[in-house]
């Protein structure tokens, strides 16, 4: 009987489509896209996904930019309806003029040059710490604040009305290439009324709001189906002219991280219910099985703005010495690593033989990338002996020293790489261990009832804790560009281009000293190779220092590159209108999936079927 009612249904659906299939409704809201795009994230704040290259394939679905870079590096237009970079000699000002298009958040609320504002001075707030601070050094007033001379209130990012901004600089600045650093997706324009009254507004579906053509409508990954983006209804759209579909096609976004993925990758568009229709990332335990190495031939693979690193805390006191502030001992662990086998073992890619990654431009106003004329460079090979040899100069006994390496437990491809970094250097003589931090679930306390607690719906991030607050000896992170080119990558292993936060106690920091690097990093030369290229009015001649501090870089060690990040991407036959941007985010505001209807009512019949048993 209950197969009867369901075939009948069935009929219904069918005729339905007919009806329907001519038309758009507001019963047809658009397709329901099946995907892999990363492992789980638990933080959506922009300023939270540089140390992990897949976050940003996330946030870039969630959030607006001013401008965006195109797979070139170009900068095309998003939140940006039109500028204007004006030079007043007389009265020496140079500033750009930003007009805003008209769009709202997710809440409704309209997206507001003070949005803009609060998005700049955010990075130079005194407790804040990020590499994408040296983006900004051109405005007027940054460098003073940055040292302590003046307040965030001084940043010349002004206010003129609701939607136009002004930024006024220090000097006469290349404009095409600022508006290469206004493609960051460190500056997407945020709400101070949300971030600075919850600390956690980006871990939850409750508090988060979004600019972009999508919001995050469920974030649970230990149920089928749990992950779900959905359509930001106010993106750019008049709600009481515009179809719903005008800005962005697709309705939803889904991700599954309950069915093993070497299950689903097996059923990878083959229209079976639940399949599969894009791919953005591939977790370690699938990039062996027959049927991922069966479609590794018609998928895509690029380049990704980052490289996967490790940072040495030089600060970090290990046995009875700082360990990591010889830079004998930082080159010995790095001349150790097979980085061939690595990204071989990884394999989406590439052994890295320097620190600034394939894609990143030599400078902005170029097509050329930094590696394409970088001289310098590593071996990717290894050479043990010559590790040694080091160590033994240092006059350091390795087996006196015990040490572990920090790595994001949810990570498969970080903790792949852990292991064999660690296999690596325990082959020196050290005593190396892994330190797996993964989430927790974050509680409430009952004031009435101390010994009751309640779920507050989110969880804590204990690898990333630990990475901004500098706990750790060893950390395996990714370090993601934050702009297009060298500089962008460079600049903060400089002291005073590192965007690390400040002391501001005067009791303790009376100088109001600079952090400088979170590895505790110092080197002269390489400030003022950093320093001299930002100065420089011949953009021709800044690439020239930026090598010279790469080289600088590539001697000391105070990070070690591991490999180059790359992106593999591949989509259903019945799915286009795709597009990536330079950071491999895939831009799915067109996307359109064949048959959408066909394939959500063979969802919904099985649905069904099973419930009946």
């Amino acid at each position: 009987m209950m197969k009867r009612a369901i075939a009948l249904l069935l009929c219904l659906i069918t005729l339905l489509l007919c009806v329907t299939a001519c038309s758009k409704d507001e019963q047809d809201k658009g397709a329901y896209i099946r995907m892999f795009l990363t492992e789980p994230i638990y933080d959506f704040d922009p300023l939270q996904a540089f140390d992990n290259a897949d976050d940003l394939q996330i946030v870039s679905l969630l959030f607006a930019g001013l401008f965006y870079a195109d797979a070139n590096g170009e900068p095309q237009p998003d939140l940006v309806e039109e500028y204007e970079y004006v030079i007043d000699e007389e009265e020496e000002r140079y500033y750009l003029t930003l007009h805003l298009k008209t769009t709202n958040w997710s809440d409704g609320v309209q997206l507001s040059a003070t949005h803009v504002q609060y998005a700049f001075r955010r990075l130079f707030y005194a407790d804040v710490s990020h590499p994408a601070t040296a983006l900004l050094y051109d405005i007027k007033n940054a460098r003073a604040i940055v040292s302590g001379d003046a307040s965030v209130d001084h940043l010349q990012v002004t206010v003129v009305d609701s939607t136009e901004v002004e930024i006024e600089f220090e000097k006469d600045i290349d404009v095409d290439a600022f508006l290469k650093v206004l493609c960051s997706p460190a500056l997407f324009p945020m709400r101070d009324d949300i971030v600075e009254f919850n600390a956690d507004w980006a871990k939850k579906t409750t508090t988060m709001v979004c600019s972009g053509p999508f919001m995050v409508r469920r974030m649970d990954y230990d149920v089928k189906d749990g992950f779900i983006l959905e359509r930001n209804s106010y993106y750019y759209r008049d709600r009481q002219e515009d179809e719903i579909d005008k800005y962005v096609t697709p309705f939803r976004l889904i991700a599954d991280f309950t069915t093993p993925v070497e299950e689903q990758l097996a059923h990878f568009d083959t229209g079976a219910v639940g399949s599969l229709y894009y791919l953005g990332n591939i977790p370690m335990a699938a990039r062996t099985t027959d049927a991922f190495n069966t479609l590794l031939q018609k998928g895509e693979l690029t380049d990704a703005p980052a490289t996967h690193m490790y940072y040495l805390n030089q600060k970090a006191v290990i046995g009875d010495k700082a360990l990591f502030a010889d830079a004998k001992v930082r080159k010995a662990l790095s001349l150790v690593l097979d980085r061939d086998a690595i990204a071989k073992a990884i394999v989406f890619a590439k052994a890295a033989d320097g620190f600034v990654p394939p894609s990143i431009l030599n400078q902005a106003n170029d097509s050329e990338t930094f590696r394409e004329v970088a001289e310098q460079s590593i071996a990717t090979s290894p050479n043990k002996q010559a590790a040694l040899d080091l160590l033994q100069e240092a006059g350091i006994v390795a087996s006196d020293y015990s040490f572990a390496i920090t790595v994001a437990a949810y990570d498969s491809a970080h903790l792949a790489t852990a292991e064999l970094v660690k296999a690596a250097w325990i082959s020196l003589g050290f005593n190396v261990t892994l330190r797996e931090l993964g989430v927790e679930p974050v509680y409430i306390e009952n004031a009435e009832d101390p010994s009751k607690r309640e779920d507050a719906g989110y969880v804590k991030d204990l690898y990333k804790e630990a990475l901004d607050n500098g706990d750790f000896e060893v950390i395996a992170l990714d370090y993601v560009a934050t702009g297009v080119d060298a500089f962008s990558y460079l600049a903060p292993f400089a002291t005073a281009f590192s965007g690390n936060a400040m002391d501001m106690d005067s009791t303790t920091n009376p100088g109001y000293k600079l952090n400088g690097h979170i590895t505790g990093y110092k080197n002269r030369d390489y400030n003022a190779k950093i320093g001299a290229a930002f100065d420089q009015v011949d953009h021709e001649m800044r690439p020239v220092f930026l090598h010279a501090a790469e080289a600088i870089l590539l001697e000391d060690m105070p990070a070690i590159p591991v490999f180059y990040n790359q992106n593999f991407a591949l989509a259903s036959d019945e799915l286009s209108g795709i597009e990536a941007s330079f950071f491999c985010n895939a831009v799915f505001i067109e996307a359109s999936l064949d048959n959408y209807w066909e394939i959500a009512l063979a969802e919904f019949v099985e649905k069904k079927e099973n419930a009946a048993g």
